[in-house]
């Protein structure tokens, strides 16, 4: 059995600190700000609760419990410019050992242009041991070694000029989060 989790809540910023997500904070349902996506088969959950954290907001899960695929919360916001941050608590779970199906579990900060095109992604992710990913001119991976509810921040602009040589600053219309637990590989 494999069984990924992924807990959060974030903020993405312009750099004075605006807000850009609708319901970043999970206070509301799911169904305000954000979309389901799924592929494959198993078990899965997507939920919002107050008890995830130690504290008394809310947080989303996503959870592949068991099944090839994946789970994702995803929210598109159009930004006007790449001086963005990217601020989430979370907290990662991975279980299982398979070398041909291994799970993950990440925050995904994609890249978009005017028409919805993927231009590159930034990962922050936990993975067990068989996780293939290796990075590329358009895919960063920050890998996440404390799976404890930790705070983690991304510049964008940072992000983008040491680690995404292959994305253009200036074609960025959108910014794309993904809250994800995926069994990728075989």
């Amino acid at each position: 059995m494999r069984r990924t989790t992924i807990l959060l809540t974030l903020l993405l910023a312009l750099a004075f600190g605006q807000n850009l997500l609708t319901n970043g904070d999970f206070e509301q349902d799911l169904s305000v700000g954000w979309t389901r996506d799924s592929s494959g088969y198993g078990y899965r959950v997507v939920d919002r609760r107050a008890d995830l954290q130690p504290d008394p907001d809310y947080e989303a899960r996503c959870s592949l419990y068991s099944g090839a695929g994946s789970i994702a919360l995803r929210q598109s916001v159009d930004v006007p410019h790449s001086y963005l941050g990217v601020s989430f608590h979370a907290k990662f779970d991975v279980y299982g050992t398979s070398s041909t199906c291994w799970p993950v579990a990440y925050v995904g900060i994609g890249y978009l242009d005017g028409a919805n095109n993927l231009l590159g992604e930034t990962r922050v992710y936990h993975h067990n041991t068989y996780c293939t990913w290796v990075p590329t001119g358009t895919l960063s991976l920050i890998e996440v070694t404390n799976p404890d509810w930790t705070e983690y921040y991304v510049d964008v602009v940072q992000e983008l000029s040491e680690h995404l040589p292959g994305v253009n600053p200036a074609d960025i219309r959108k910014v794309r989060i993904s809250l994800a637990d995926t069994t990728a590989g075989g």
